[in-house]
């Protein structure tokens, strides 16, 4: 043991700098060690034998790795972990503990508890650290991983290669917020356990029915040992609580005088009594005694004159002569004085903010946030001083001393006295206000002193400036003041209406500020998605709608740079943004705009682009989050947040198989009703994987009994949530299977004749689907548990005109059945024999795919060409409410469950759209100006920065652009579909429909349009094997910077040239070579002209060099390996360009020296910006 110290203590004294920045880096809760804060171990000669017990199970590792300290609230656990932690540091058997608490955010969250024993690790163990730093430097954000992966990455893999006997606390755990039925820490711990044999873990909590069925899962039931503080004998337990206050007594009796004799042994009895095995009595009576400025026998005969009574403490029962909420009354009784109530609305401020704050306040934030004087708020605590955590230190957190005291006072009928209940509808609304005035009154720009242009993580001392520059109060106000919105009946005041407008038109950008280098820029969402809500129709909601866009529209830069949401954000904010025109002076623009800033938000509020092909997504019944499965040569399938599309847990599924697009065999997911597991069905490989989305676990890998037969395929949950079934069907048969998710094991299956909708769901406990015959459509039941059935529902007639061949969609509630004619949908209510919809063909409208909105109040089409077409629910059928243009080939459109989100599905990307009110009509003006109108752009930049030239992917107009001045110089009628475009030497080179015209430009730049005089090209070469088809929205040839060769990327519809680069000559059509490569990439020319690389929608992928032999007149391309771009210069937000070979990052970003070009078919023309020097 003492060599283990040794060696303990010469890890953290060797760390090296870059060990220290690494570890300080890793997102953690902030003093959860057991040697923070004010705790107090037992008192000497207490607990001895249950301290005794934890300590030899400590030692022997022949005992179970796990140790359970169960105990009712008030029985001690806390004291008892702190003593543990205290004994065990001193043998030099603690590695690390965590001390969980529901009043601190970060303390109370699950996802933290991983990574800062993780850290604790490392700083004590040497050999531990030497594997942790290396596995995080390059990844930091694993700790933002799931709880599975947490615990494999952060502990066990550390653990096992530096082959540490170390012990772990874990106190309070059922404090942590938690919605697994069993506790996803244990669930994870149980897992994982017998692998890391030489490391324990003690654990205290609650017996709450999580913690309890945590301990009863097989993994951990055998490997823990359970002691239950509350069943310990009454008299060993009595004994304790009479040491302790005697103990208590004896101290008191010398730091004051004219104490002798006392208290008598009669009244020590009865404290012994009332306190009836709870220690948390015996500690608030004591703490409610000693008191410096009240008489000590006074208080302690107050006590004893209470009357005893039965109570309740949350949801459990305690013994009938136990009197704490007497004592809980008698205290407050004592400091809200006598018949005097002048006070009291100023003392449940108090005692409100205590309470009911999202993290402890200090009385000096008590006081910031009230608006009141700091001594006053000082005294009044000290009146109540017994029932709180409280530091003679202005500026350290009050807090409840114990969780009972906060469910006591907010409960009616345990604090029946109106004078001492705070109230929360009442004492909300005050924080709020208190809030948005300290916010009105105190941010200020760059409170921080950041350089310019930094990122956060470049700041070396940023922890060390928020806390010099940001008070506590201010930190709070901005990250909690949306929490204080609880019910918007009664506190939409003018005084808070004018306060939230005062602060988004005056403190907004300095609000984000704060919250970006706080690393809590995620807050401004939810505080902008609250206030939306709470404001309805009010005249700043358009302001709201416009601050949630400026966040969303800029986060990743919101939340990496503070600095840069005024260097990047808001001189790229549209120009008719109101956030742009209130704060239009605090623009620092590091570049000038040369042509394309829009004039409004995309329609679309957020983007995911994917390595590789994706899915079909699914929403979360709750409409938080969305699923999504990608992969090329392994699956893996994410979980994003359904706001920002932010990437919040990640699964490797090497057991499903890969490529989801490649046939019409999609992989199915289906959420648990309660969103806790995700189930993924996969055709191909014929298996069902399902993890539970808290811990990351794989709960269970099942292989289907029957095999996958037809096209149709569904799955949906039990309402349970305990089972999942699934549809397979063909043109002439339905099978459903029904599986046990925890076992793993089939339970029952069925057939049904008939052509199968497609669709499966649970009515109640029973499982419902619908086939298709000619002329009805025929809903069936079967159940669940039991394999009765299938039995008829009932049988609806459906149009005669229907044709299940072309495509269509049933929506099981509703009975409402959506389907295409040849260039036409209509939707049928099935019920009611009557049409809801249907769409005529003025505009040439070819509808490829449908959904409905699970409530069946939206329905959504997407267009061949025009974007997705979303109508809504009226009492005369659906109407057109928007239409939607995507950045990407549309293949599926899913309304969100709750009906105010869309998302679009291409092959590798994702978009999402608020549907809002605003309603869109089909009228001539929404007519596309040109072919090729929702595709993305092309652009190419001349070698000396001079010209660009633009157009659209499939459209025939070219427009060159001066970008000194910003201007058109010509614009040129093409008379082809234009692909790839290119600007040189007094040149343009168009690439389309198999060949490439050159026009030459012009001299001068004083002429604009000139149609006329550029109609003639010089020079059309025509390729034989060009292989460029417009299948694609997105481009996929390039032009030279030189215009000597084009690289073009096959088409994978293209099946003679699919999956390869080709490289022509300019001049002579020639093909000069070509390589094998992937599908869905972008060639891209370096500067130089020199290399073409492939560029995905996330990164660089392949890059080959263009040799050429001079005496041979052979061309070819060399693979370059072990070379990738050095990043991408617009996500640097440095604008250093790191690289300037690098003429394109993305496949809608283009990077030309000191020039740069956001592409994208929703915007109007491409955005062009030029950097300083």
């Amino acid at each position: 043991m003492v060599q283990q110290t040794a060696i303990r203590d010469r890890g953290c004294k060797s760390m090296k700098p870059v060990e220290v920045v690494v570890l300080n880096n890793v997102r953690r809760a902030q003093e959860a060690e057991y040697r923070h804060s004010d705790r107090k171990g037992c008192l000497k000669g207490t607990r001895g034998a249950v301290l005794d017990s934890i300590e030899v199970w400590a030692r022997d590792f022949h005992e179970p790795p796990v140790y359970w300290l169960n105990g009712l609230a008030g029985t001690g656990k806390s004291t008892i972990a702190q003593t543990i932690a205290e004994r065990i540091f001193a043998s030099g058997q603690l590695g690390a503990s965590f001390f969980c608490s529901r009043d601190f955010e970060d303390r109370s969250n699950l996802k933290l508890i991983f990574p800062t024993i993780a850290v604790q690790l490392a700083r004590n163990y040497a050999e531990f650290r030497s594997v942790f730093v290396p596995l995080v430097e390059p990844d930091p954000e694993v700790a933002r991983e799931s709880l599975y992966n947490q615990m494999d990455k952060l502990i066990v893999r550390p653990l096992k290669e530096s082959d540490i006997s170390t012990v772990i606390v874990i106190d309070a755990l059922d404090e942590c917020k938690d919605e697994e039925p069993a506790s996803a820490i244990l669930s994870v711990l149980g897992k994982f356990v017998s692998k890391i044999p030489k490391v324990k873990f003690f654990v205290t909590g609650r017996p709450e029915p999580r913690i309890r069925e945590g301990f009863r899962l097989p993994l951990l039931a055998d490997a823990a040992d359970v002691f239950v503080l509350h069943d310990v004998e009454s008299n060993l337990i009595n004994n304790d609580i009479r040491l302790f206050l005697r103990q208590s007594f004896l101290d008191l009796t010398r730091r004051r005088r004219g104490l002798d004799g006392w208290p008598t042994k009669e009244q020590l009895n009865l404290l012994c009594a009332r306190a009836a095995g709870l220690f948390v009595y015996a500690v608030a009576t004591i703490k409610f005694i000693d008191h410096k400025h009240n008489n000590p026998k006074e208080q302690l005969e107050r006590i004893v004159q209470l009357p005893t009574s039965s109570v309740h403490e949350g949801k459990t029962r305690f013994k009938p002569n136990t009197t704490l909420d007497s004592l809980y009354m008698s205290i407050l009784q004592e400091a809200f004085g006598g018949d005097d109530q002048e006070d009291d609305p100023k003392a449940r401020s108090v005692l409100g903010a205590v309470i009911l704050a999202a993290n402890p306040l200090s009385p000096s934030s008590i006081a910031a946030l009230l608006g009141t004087d700091r001594e006053g708020v000082s005294l009044r605590l000290l009146s109540v001083h017994s029932l709180l955590i409280l530091n003679e230190d202005a500026d350290s957190p009050v807090r409840p001393f114990h969780k009972s005291f906060p469910d006591f006072i907010v409960d009616p009928t345990r604090c029946n006295n109106e004078r001492f209940r705070v109230s929360p509808p009442s004492h909300h609304p005050e924080l709020l206000a208190g809030c948005l005035q300290l916010m009105n009154k105190t941010l200020e720009k760059n409170m921080c002193d950041l350089p310019d242009t930094v990122t956060n993580r470049e700041v070396s001392d940023l922890r060390e400036r928020t806390e010099r520059c940001l008070n506590p109060a201010l930190q709070y106000a901005c990250k909690s003041w949306h929490k204080h919105l609880i019910d918007e009946r009664t506190i939409r005041t003018p005084a808070i209406t004018s306060a939230v407008r005062l602060f988004l038109e005056k403190k907004f950008l300095f609000w984000l500020e704060v919250l970006s280098v706080l690393g809590a820029a995620r807050e401004a969402v939810d505080a902008l998605e609250v206030i939306a809500k709470w404001l309805e129709a009010s005249p700043t909601l358009d302001l709201v709608n416009d601050c949630f866009r400026f966040v969303i529209g800029f986060f990743e830069i919101i939340s990496t740079s503070s600095t840069h949401i005024y260097h990047s954000a808001l001189p790229l904010s549209p120009r008719q943004s109101i956030v742009r025109s209130l704060y239009e002076s605090h623009v620092r623009p590091l570049t000038r705009i040369v042509r394309g800033l829009p004039n409004s938000w995309k329609s679309s509020i957020a983007a995911a682009a994917f390595p590789g092909s994706i899915g079909v997504p699914v929403w979360s019944p709750c409409s938080r989050f969305i699923a999504v499965s990608w992969g090329e040569s392994r699956t893996m399938t994410e979980i994003l947040d359904a706001v920002t599309l932010e990437r919040i847990t990640t699964f490797d599924s090497p057991l499903l198989s890969s490529s989801p697009w490649g046939s019409n065999r999609k992989r199915v997911h289906a959420f648990s009703p309660d969103t806790r597991l995700l189930t993924c069905t996969d055709p191909r490989s014929e298996k069902f994987a399902t993890w539970d989305l808290q811990t990351g676990d794989l709960v269970s890998a099942i292989t289907a009994v029957e095999p996958f037969k037809g096209c149709k395929l569904a799955t949906t949950y039990s309402a349970c949530g305990t089972m999942f079934a699934t549809l397979c069907g063909s043109d002439s048969t339905s099978t459903i299977s029904v599986y046990n998710v925890l076992s793993g094991t089939q339970t029952h299956s069925r057939s049904v004749g008939g052509r199968p909708s497609g669709d499966i769901w649970a009515h109640g406990e029973y499982l419902r689907l619908a086939t298709m015959e000619p002329g009805y459509i025929t809903t069936w039941e079967t159940g669940f548990a039991s394999p009765h059935g299938p039995t008829q529902v009932e049988s609806l007639p459906i149009p005669d005109d229907f044709d299940p061949e072309r495509g269509y969609r049933f929506h099981p509630t509703s009975s409402r059945l959506a389907f295409t004619t040849e260039r036409s949908v209509l939707v049928w209510d099935a019920h009611d024999s009557k049409l809801l919809l249907e769409t005529t063909n003025a505009y040439g409208l070819k509808f490829l795919s449908m959904s409905f909105s699970s409530d069946g109040r939206f329905f959504a089409c997407e267009t061949a060409g025009r974007g997705i077409y979303l109508w809504k629910d009226s009492p005369t059928g659906y109407t057109l409410h928007q239409r939607i243009m995507s950045d990407t080939m549309v293949l599926e459109s899913l309304v969100s469950p709750n009906g105010e989100s869309i998302i679009a599905v291409g092959d590798r990307a994702i978009q999402l759209w608020r549907t809002t009110d605003s309603v869109t009509t089909l009228s001539d003006d929404s007519t596309p100006t040109f072919q090729g109108s929702d595709n993305a752009f092309v652009l190419g930049f001349s070698p000396g920065g001079a010209l660009a030239a633009v157009a659209r992917v499939g459209g025939e107009t070219v427009m060159v652009v001066d970008l000194k001045s910003g201007i058109p110089r010509l614009t040129i009628d093409t008379g082809m579909k234009v692909h790839a475009v290119g600007v040189a030497w007094g040149a343009v080179a168009v690439v389309g429909e198999g060949k490439v015209v050159t026009w030459s430009l012009p001299a001068g730049n004083d002429v604009l349009n000139p149609r006329a005089n550029v109609n003639d090209s010089v020079l059309t070469t025509t390729f034989n094997h060009l292989p460029i088809v417009i299948l694609s929205s997105r481009p996929t040839a390039s032009v030279s910077p030189d215009l000597r060769h084009i690289a073009a990327a096959g088409s994978a519809r293209d099946t003679k040239e699919e999956h390869r680069l080709h490289l022509y000559d300019t001049l002579t059509g020639k093909r000069l070579t070509s390589v094998e490569i992937d599908s869905g990439q972008y060639p891209r020319f370096t500067l130089d002209g020199h290399e073409v690389w492939l560029a995905s929608d996330k990164h660089y992928d392949n890059g080959w060099k263009i040799i050429e032999d001079s005496e041979s007149d052979i061309t070819r391309l060399e693979r370059l390996s072990g070379i990738q771009p050095s990043g991408d210069p617009w996500q640097s937000y440095g604008y250093e360009i790191t690289d300037s070979r690098w003429r394109l990052n993305l496949s809608d970003r283009m990077w030309s020296g000191r020039f740069f070009a956001l592409l994208g078919s929703e915007l109007p023309e491409p955005v062009i910006l030029e950097f300083e020097e």
